[in-house]
């Protein structure tokens, strides 16, 4: 006897995923890619609902939540350019605290075409704020499995760069409206690019990719033109 499809399980299969949005990392002096920033529309923690109607539907386990995104944006970004690589990828913050987060995104991307090395998991300053032992060893998990970190400080910038954490990370994206009132943050750029950390700066302009650079800032997503 055939099991009946409930309308919310019907409507589950058959909406198409969230789009997907990529914008290009370019050097602010040269122009030249750098790489490129996946944005999607809807995060885990705007997903994940609670009560009878909504659980069976959403994806409540942040890692599995990670490793389907992860092969969503390989089928997205498939034949591109190795230029536009690597793909800066906004992780929840619940994925740093699973225990299997790397081991889920690593046999998730080598299903498809891409390779650890290509994806740059991107964690909010926030994800930082516990014990010091803990976020090291779990960002040293993902890059073990090959994978690069990156650190979003747009919006703060408490993360301390000690030795053992700024020579994990690859990427800090930074707020570029917010440097010149901010002089911790000035000093984790420092920190950061005499590190070799490279750091991506929003709402750029194109003309003042010589200050940026002389602040330790080398790169920008959409930087704006001069009006």
């Amino acid at each position: 006897m055939r099991a009946i499809q409930s309308p919310l399980d019907r409507q589950s299969r058959l909406s198409p995923p969230p789009t997907l949005r990529f914008h290009s990392v370019v050097h602010l002096l040269s122009g030249d890619p750098l790489g490129q920033v996946c944005e999607t529309p809807m995060a885990f923690e705007e997903r994940v609902a609670f009560g009878p109607r909504t659980m069976p539907n959403e994806v409540t386990n942040p890692a599995k939540w990670l490793s389907e995104q992860l092969i969503r944006i390989a089928t997205a970004t498939h034949g591109q350019p190795d230029a536009l690589r690597p793909i800066l990828v906004p992780a929840p913050l619940a994925s740093l605290a699973h225990a299997n987060t790397a081991v889920a995104c690593n046999a998730a991307i080598r299903r498809t075409s891409l390779c650890p090395q290509e994806i740059c998991l991107e964690f909010a300053d926030a994800a930082f704020a516990g014990g010091v032992a803990d976020y090291v060893s779990r960002v040293s998990l993902l890059r073990r499995h090959g994978f690069r970190v990156a650190i979003d400080m747009r919006k703060s910038w408490q993360t301390p760069l000690n030795d053992s954490l700024r020579l994990l990370v690859d990427t800090i994206r930074v707020d570029a409206r917010t440097l010149d009132a901010n002089p911790d943050l000035l000093d984790i750029i420092e920190v950061a690019d005499a590190s070799g950390v490279l750091i991506v700066a929003e709402n750029a302009h194109w003309r003042d990719g010589e200050y940026l650079a002389n602040l330790g800032i080398h790169a920008a997503t959409h930087p704006k033109a001069d009006a």
